[in-house]
């Protein structure tokens, strides 16, 4: 049947339309929101099913049928309920046209923290593979329209967990990357970027929490674990047949500093990689600025902090990094306005 035309000027701002792909992600029985249905005698929309009730056929097929012809709609307040559930199936995010830049950028940071967290606790083939489909996702994003990497950029974590180090290290990793390559990157070096540096806090998962938190001197084997958590979990990305160079960097690199007083093996210089000096000072900035005890840096001042120890982080990246720090608190100030 054909889609019906509706104006949906007025009701982009409280409800979206649910495309067919989309509702078919949602259990058969069971949704988890309420459903709308555009009404045309009324030309309004009017309810019509109340999350958690029992689902016929007859009704999934009328359902799916009213979707098709684009009737069907969701409400802009359960949208936490839909980007929890469209974060299983990222790659849906890109199909459904009815989302604005910010739900879409929402859905990606949630997809992707969980991903990051879900493969931390328990590193297997599986999580992996989830982890990784979702930065295609996001690296696909990026590249379909470059401007995205600001609307991802501008939506970063603000408190600290290992998780949302890695992410916000990750999307200020892509756009220094892009921002260095121009428009001559590749797109495998682009993924196997993204991969590492979603990755890269691997190693640090493993250590037992109370080392991380325990604040008298730690003993030979406390200090051992800690020094090398990033060839640990370099290792453990081994193990589940990860060789790409450009990810196994980012996690052995991370930590390193370009006069050789960083860990595990004290590189320097042009020892590191591109792709490890990224990591390693996206990974600076990122723990300085993400508010952890309640303390952090703003992000002028873990700038600033960067910028004078060019000896250990590399002073071309930082300049990059400066860049485009400096453009996103532009954005901010001029939203505040």
């Amino acid at each position: 049947m054909k889609q019906t035309d509706i104006d949906t000027q007025t009701l982009n701002e409280e409800f979206y339309q649910i495309s067919p792909d989309i509702l078919a992600s949602f259990p058969k029985f069971r949704l988890p929101l309420n459903l709308y249905r555009f009404d045309e005698k009324i030309s309004q929309l009017a309810p019509y099913y109340k999350k958690g009730n029992r689902l016929p056929q007859e009704q999934q097929r009328e359902m799916a049928k009213i979707s098709r012809e684009g009737q069907l709609f969701v409400s802009r307040e359960d949208h936490k309920i839909y980007a929890k559930h469209i974060s299983k199936q990222l790659d849906l995010v890109l199909m459904d046209k009815h989302l604005t830049t910010g739900e879409i950028v929402y859905i990606i940071k949630y997809a992707l923290t969980e991903k990051i967290d879900d493969f931390f606790e328990q590193p297997v083939d599986a999580a992996l593979s989830k982890l990784f489909s979702d930065t295609k996702v996001v690296t696909e994003y990026i590249i379909s329209e470059l401007d995205n990497i600001n609307h991802l950029l501008n939506q970063l974590h603000e408190d600290y967990s290992n998780a949302h180090l890695c992410y916000n290290s990750s999307i200020l990793g892509l756009a220094v990357f892009l921002d260095a390559q121009g428009e001559e990157y590749k797109r495998k070096a682009l993924d196997q970027l993204a991969l590492g540096l979603f990755t890269h806090g691997l190693g640090l998962s493993r250590i037992p929490k109370f080392i991380l938190e325990k604040k008298t001197n730690l003993t030979p084997d406390e200090q051992s674990k800690l020094t090398n958590y990033p060839m640990n979990g370099a290792g453990i990305m081994r193990k589940l047949d990860i060789m790409d160079e450009i990810v196994l960097n980012c996690h052995l690199e991370h930590k390193e500093m370009m006069d050789g007083s960083g860990i595990p093996r004290g590189m320097r210089g042009n020892e590191l990689s591109l792709h490890g000096k990224i990591a390693s000072v996206c990974h600076a900035f990122c723990e300085l600025t993400l508010i952890r005890n309640d303390k952090s840096l703003p992000y002028n001042k873990a700038l600033e902090f960067l910028t004078a120890s060019q000896q250990k982080y590399d002073p071309k990246i930082t300049k990059r990094l400066n860049k485009i720090v400096l453009k996103l608190m532009g954005r901010q100030q001029l939203n505040k306005s």
